[in-house]
This record gives structure tokens, C-alpha cells and sequence, in this order.
């Protein structure tokens, strides 16, 4: 564990010369009581400060990938902190790095290695996009070692000599990119969901091209009903980190959405999985199920589901305070299987919205709309509206 103490400056007897201990090693900076002691004292602890107050100091040669990672990971977590889900996605990245090369030093780890790492992922199946995102995570981690003198910038400028894999070029599988969900498909599957709280929020994405995360997090206290329309500022996002602000703006279709659920405790969450479980409950004692036929019940097909999917059976949880992205898109993977449809994931409803608000209202409103800073980002959620090009040639080719 890092020390959260500064070592103080300290004479050293036996030479006349201030010394300070830093990571398990004495540093002499000069004559007792100079300006330049004090100046070399402030400098080296400086450094250390930035290194994250390490309890040792290895020299770089004699780091290892199993000590680079174990730093790294303490940075990471401090750094990717949620509602970021990063790290969850670094240590995935990092992991077959870990299993072969943890005793490897890491001034060894080079471009031969790295694309033999790169081999692993394409056998494991993951896609040529994803390989390539994985890859570079890893070289990101050798740039924070050399920018943290773990290693020799050397190791870092080799590894960016490796080319991400081009499509069609390599034996990793590719992806279609996502498209947005179908109105008819929408619809079908909105009905076969049983839980209210669950429509509204997917008619919500549908409607303000939100985020799904955005939109699970919303509370009273975050929408704005003083303006027009109504204006609702999550309290984190995505892009929170970079300093951006995102605001979404609800209309007066999405008002009508989510009036009934607003409360008044700004601080609650609007969308709360309690009260779901609670209307189920009392939906059971409407149809004259009593409370243990109604728990069997939930029990005996939530424990089917994760049977056929393989998995083992679990009991016993409780609903939490706010819905998530990943249980949004759950609900919406059951239902489509009810409702006898192709899969779709909430986020295809915010590519829908965008292909609409670039339709009705204009590339640059939408991406603002959207929360985009970059218009090529806005490119790729939004479809081009090909049907009015397709119109104009008809009449000038």
C-alpha cells in the first residue's frame, strides 16, 4: 500500500549532506541547509508524488508484466472510476497478457509478443473491432509505464508499430454495424414486456435518442419542468471525465412518458426495480395468488430461463435502487423472444432516434441533441437518409 506520508528532509551525519528516502531508496540532494538541497528535495518528492507514492522503487530492468500490471490496476481503478466501465473492459484486455507473460520483464514485450497476444482473441471468436480496441489497451498500459518510468519509452514506441487488423485482411470475424431498430419490431416487443417501469423507459430512448445508462439513473431532482421543453442533466455520463456537459431534452410526447413517474424526492430514482417487484406483488393479489404461490411462481421460471440458456439456477435477489443498461437489456432479449422477433439491444432505439433527428431536424441539431462533439460520431449512429437522393436523381440523372 502506497504511504500517505511524505518523508522529510534529514542531514545526513556522516557527509554533511541532506538525504531524503523514497521508495526504499536514499537520495542525497545536496549540502545540509542550501538552496539547492531544499530545490533537489522538492523535485524528487515531487516525482514520487506523481508516481503515486510508491513503497519501492524497482529499476526498470528489473520490472516484470506481473509488477507492471499490479501498479497499473491501482491506477486504473482510481482513474476509471463508475460510472465508467473501462476498467471492467482493461482488465479483460489484460488478462491473457497476465497468463503468459506475467514473469516476462517487460522490456521484453514487443511487437512479436503483442501480436501473439492479438492471436488470442482472434481464436477465442471476438471480433476484428474488438481485437483491435484490445490492443490497443494494452500499448495505452506501456504508455503509462513509460510516462510513469517504469520502462524504457522504447518498449512503447515498438508496440505502436503494430497495425490494427483492416477488414477482409485477417481471420477475425466482422461485424455488421448496428442498425436501428425496426418501429414494427419496437412495438411488438414493448408489448410483450410486462413491467411498466420497463416500456416507459425504452419509449423514453425511443423519443430522446438518451443513452440507456442515462436514462436508468434519471431522478426527479435532474429534470428541469421549468423550461420548454423540459431539460434533464444527468448527474454523470459518458463523457463527464472530459468535461463535457449533456443535456437531454424531453418533448412533450416524452413528458407525457414520464409525468406519471416522476416523484417528489428529488434525490429518488425515477425508474426503481422495488416498485416493479411491488406491482407484480400486487398484481398477484389481484388474480387471488397468495404470496407464496406468487415467490414459487418467479422463482420456478426465472430458474427455467437461466437453465436453458446453460447456467445455474439462482435465488433470492433482491430488486435494486435504480434499473441498469446491461438488466434494460435483458428485459428487452425475453421479451423478443416472446414476442417472436429478432434480437435488439436497447442502444439500437438511440440509433433509431438519431436516424429520425437527422431526418426531421438536420445533421447539426441532431448531433447536438445526441451529446456528440465529433460529427463523425453522429455519422455513424445516424442512417443517411438515402430516399431523398434517390428522389433527386430520379429527376436531374
Amino acid at each position: 500500500m502506497p504511504s500517505r506520508r511524505i518523508p522529510s528532509l534529514r542531514k545526513h551525519k556522516a557527509s554533511g549532506q541532506a538525504v531524503v528516502t523514497l521508495g526504499g531508496r536514499d537520495h542525497y540532494c545536496g549540502p545540509w541547509g542550501s538552496r539547492v538541497a531544499v530545490a533537489e528535495y522538492d523535485r524528487l518528492v515531487g516525482e514520487w508524488l506523481a508516481s503515486g507514492r510508491p513503497s519501492h522503487a524497482p529499476r526498470r530492468a528489473s520490472v516484470s508484466i506481473a509488477e507492471l500490471l499490479l501498479a497499473y490496476a491501482k491506477h486504473c481503478q482510481d482513474y476509471y472510476r463508475p460510472p465508467s466501465r473501462e476498467w471492467e473492459n482493461i482488465k479483460y484486455a489484460l488478462r491473457p497478457l497476465k497468463e503468459r507473460y506475467a514473469h516476462v520483464p517487460a522490456t521484453e514485450f514487443g511487437p512479436l509478443a503483442l501480436r501473439s497476444l492479438r492471436e488470442v482473441w482472434v481464436s477465442a471468436g471476438l471480433a476484428r473491432k474488438n481485437v483491435n480496441k484490445r490492443t490497443g489497451m494494452v500499448v495505452r498500459m506501456f504508455r503509462w509505464a513509460v510516462e510513469n518510468e517504469l520502462v524504457d519509452a522504447t518498449v512503447w514506441h515498438s508496440l505502436q508499430a503494430v497495425e490494427g487488423l483492416r477488414a477482409g485482411r485477417s481471420a477475425a470475424k466482422e461485424t455488421a454495424p448496428v442498425s436501428p431498430v425496426a418501429d414494427a419490431d419496437f412495438e411488438a416487443t414493448v408489448a410483450a414486456i410486462a413491467s411498466p417501469q420497463v416500456r416507459a423507459m425504452l419509449r423514453l430512448i425511443r423519443l430522446t435518442g438518451a443513452r440507456p445508462g442515462e436514462i436508468c439513473a434519471m431522478r426527479h431532482g435532474d429534470v428541469d419542468q421549468s423550461c420548454s421543453p423540459w431539460a434533464y442533466q444527468p448527474r454523470s455520463h459518458k463523457t463527464a471525465f472530459r468535461g463535457h456537459e449533456r443535456v437531454i431534452y424531453i418533448g412533450p410526447k416524452a413528458q407525457q412518458v414520464l409525468e406519471p413517474w416522476l416523484k417528489a424526492d428529488p434525490d429518488a430514482f425515477v425508474f426503481s426495480p422495488a416498485e416493479a417487484a411491488q406491482t407484480v406483488h400486487d398484481q398477484a393479489k389481484a388474480d387471488h395468488r397468495d404470496d407464496g404461490d406468487r415467490e414459487r411462481a418467479l422463482r420456478n421460471k426465472r430458474a427455467a430461463r437461466v437453465r436453458a440458456r446453460g447456467g445455474k439456477a439462482k435465488s433470492g435477489r433482491r430488486p435494486g435502487l435504480f434499473y441498469t443498461a446491461a438488466r434494460l437489456g435483458h428485459a428487452v432479449g425475453r421479451a423478443c423472444v416472446r414476442a417472436g422477433i429478432a434480437h435488439w439491444h436497447p442502444h439500437q432505439l438511440r440509433h433509431a432516434a438519431a436516424t429520425e433527428l437527422r431526418r426531421e431536424i438536420g445533421f447539426e441539431a441532431a448531433r447536438v441533441v445526441l451529446g456528440h462533439r465529433s460529427p463523425g460520431v453522429t455519422e455513424r449512429y445516424a442512417e443517411a437518409d438515402r430516399s431523398a437522393a434517390a428522389a433527386a436523381m430520379g429527376r436531374v440523372g
